[in-house]
């Protein structure tokens, strides 16, 4: 995307917003045209003879994947342009992340602690003894190796 330059009142140079172009809307549109054609050949082909349920699911997720390109469409630009916008009125990536922490809450919050006794505990082999276990494995895979040939 073009980083557009903008004189200020103050004389400093401002990003511009970024700007809904023609070709974001062919694109989105291709791309939400697809999703729905796609699951129209689902939906037929669920309702042909040789069709499943897995056809059917099919059928109903593709319109989902329509939704969620023009979502993430729309959630990136106002994303985008709240970063220019911050960043015009003089805000750091620092400040924009500790607004962030404020509105959806700290991301460094402590992991949770798994009691010791919730896993089995894990044998302790050594060598020797992981040796004698594999033993009989590698015996009857040499012994296949040299039936085949």
């Amino acid at each position: 995307m073009s980083e557009e330059k903008q004189e200020g009142a103050g004389g400093s140079s401002q990003r511009e917003r970024v700007k809904v172009r023609w070709w974001h809307i062919v694109l989105l549109v291709a791309a939400a045209v697809t999703c729905l054609l796609l699951a129209r050949w689902q939906w037929h082909r669920y309702q042909s003879g040789s069709g499943t349920f897995q056809n059917l699911g099919y059928a109903l997720q593709w319109p989902c994947f329509a939704a969620f390109f023009v979502y993430a469409y729309r959630a990136g630009m106002r994303m985008e342009n709240e970063k220019i916008d911050a960043e015009n009125a003089g805000l750091t990536m620092d400040d924009l992340y500790e607004a962030d922490e404020a509105k959806y809450g700290s991301a460094s919050k402590q992991p949770t602690q798994i009691d010791e006794d919730f896993l089995p505990a894990r044998p302790k082999l050594n060598v020797e003894e992981y040796n004698e276990l594999v033993a009989p494995h590698r015996e009857r895979q040499h012994e296949g190796e040299g039936k085949s040939a």
